[in-house]
């Protein structure tokens, strides 16, 4: 099923479509996936939704959003995306604004990936603890 997905960001990605160009927003990276869905928001706004194999339920894998809903050309820098996705103030469309806002409250903040296009959020970021200071021994 990770195929499909692929394909899926194959296509959104490829600018020899005639899609609009969009960029993606990694909310949470599954593992070995069984079922995608990609479901339509308002102003053209994808969102992934993905079952893993062992767990129950499905959990938001991703959100795409076009890069003409954000005011910018479909060749902008990331850098670009990146100052208006993490400052929505700026973005022109009214749908695509409340929609990246509701993403920042509820997944932190918005990070960026490797690839072009391809961002990720704080939240589902592996976190390295390290423990420090003196431990106390349990009775």
């Amino acid at each position: 099923m990770a195929d499909k997905l692929d394909q899926f960001l194959k296509k959104i990605h490829d600018p020899k479509n005639k899609l609009p160009l969009y960029i993606t927003i990694i909310v949470r990276p599954g593992k070995k996936l069984v079922d995608v869905k990609i479901k339509k928001e308002e102003a053209n706004i994808l969102r992934v939704i993905a079952h893993e194999e062992k767990s129950s339920g499905y959990f938001i894998h991703s959100f795409h959003i076009p890069i003409k809903n954000l005011g910018l050309t479909p060749d902008s820098k990331d850098k670009e995306i990146l100052a208006i996705l993490s400052n929505p103030i700026r973005i022109p469309n009214k749908a695509t604004k409340a929609f990246v806002e509701d993403i920042l409250r509820k997944y932190i903040n918005i990070l960026p990936e490797k690839k072009k296009h391809y961002f990720k959020t704080e939240r589902f970021k592996k976190k390295k603890e390290f423990q420090t200071g003196v431990k106390l021994k349990g009775f």
